[in-house]
């Protein structure tokens, strides 16, 4: 038996631990350990890989074997980490310095890696990403602007105002007159007094699209990690 290591781009949040995990299980891997961005197992088939890989695609997930590639998915990954110990009241200083600690590798050579491989630089990145998390607070419907740009660090209101509108394109009013208001805290759950047909969207802004149905047990554990910010 041989165990592998597939590092996983695109997988972000706590729903793509399950999605993976539910593809191991369909697929009979066992064991494994699945943790964002990566999946650790071991098996006596080579044949799985193909399948799995394209189980993941299916998702929106992809296996990439490119060092520099996985660098920047786990820079990724930091700036998740680092939004939601924003979210979570904490602080977690500059930005820079919380990537460097956390892949423990000097920031000038992580933010030129970064440009080459993903086109924008890190700052751009977190951005992107920190208005991302402002439009899933306004969709929760639980905060007001004025709300969520304390808890996400703004300087002010007009600066998360200024900053939405230049990334998004349009105001945080007309966006909020756009789109209709999430109903749970792990995203939108339908019908979860029915094991069979619960289901529950990202929290996060990743790419795993396919719908998970899960029980209500699995819901309210997925819905207590996404307290927690998960590492890489």
């Amino acid at each position: 038996m041989k165990t592998y290591e597939l590092h996983i781009k695109n997988m972000v949040c706590e729903r793509c631990i399950i999605f993976v995990e539910q593809i191991m299980d369909e697929l009979n891997i066992f064991p494994y350990k699945v943790r964002l961005g990566c999946v650790i197992f071991s098996t006596t088939s080579k044949s799985a890989l193909p399948i799995l890989e394209k189980k993941l695609q299916e998702g929106g997930l992809h296996v990439i074997n490119n060092r520099d590639e996985i660098t920047a998915e786990e820079i990724k990954l930091s700036v998740k980490n680092y939004l939601d110990e924003l979210e979570d009241g904490k602080k977690p200083g500059k930005l820079s310095a919380f990537i460097s600690d956390r892949l423990a590798k000097n920031y000038f050579g992580l933010s030129k890696l970064f440009s080459k491989t993903q086109g924008v630089t890190i700052e751009s990145y977190f951005v992107t990403q920190k208005v991302d998390r402002v439009k899933r607070l306004l969709r929760e419907g639980e905060l007001n602007l004025s709300e969520i740009a304390y808890r996400l660090d703004y300087s002010n209101v007009q600066h998360a105002s200024s900053q939405f509108r230049k990334v998004s394109g349009q105001s945080v009013s007309s966006y909020k007159a756009t789109v209709r208001p999430l109903t749970s805290h792990a995203g939108n759950v339908e019908n979860p007094d029915n094991p069979k047909r619960a289901t529950t969207k990202c929290k996060g802004n990743c790419n795993c699209t396919q719908p998970l149905h899960v029980s209500r047990t699995t819901l309210r554990q997925l819905d207590f990690a996404n307290q927690f910010s998960v590492g890489v």
